[in-house]
């Protein structure tokens, strides 16, 4: 098990062929994609694999950059092929990500995740 003081974030491992980062992405549990990372990312990705359109939570539409890689929580070995989309100005780790473990949130202090 491991534990993330940064309630509610968890530390994420990105790759994009051949870039990669590790970021604090807010933990969404209504977020049923993988991971966000801010729409600025997209020149550092260089050429997206897809452009899709997304539903807001205010229902407005938006336009975003796709891309193939891989995610993973830090401190645990799991990599995840991962649809990494840059929209917005957030990082956001959703359901496609975190489903796969165990999550305990611990009175708003820490956030505790195992296999």
């Amino acid at each position: 098990m491991i534990t993330s003081p940064r309630y509610p974030y968890l530390e994420i491992w990105v790759r994009v062929r051949s870039y990669e980062e590790v970021v604090l992405a807010y933990i969404d549990t209504g977020f049923d994609g993988y991971v966000i990372l801010p729409s600025r990312y997209a020149q550092r990705l260089g050429a997206c694999d897809y452009v899709s359109r997304w539903e807001l939570g205010d229902g407005s539409l938006a336009v975003a950059e796709e891309y193939v890689g891989v995610a993973r929580v830090v401190g645990l070995t799991k990599e995840t092929p991962a649809r990494i989309t840059c929209l917005g100005n957030e990082y956001l780790v959703g359901r496609r990500i975190i489903d796969q473990f165990r999550l305990i949130f611990d009175h708003g202090q820490a956030v505790h995740i195992e296999l």
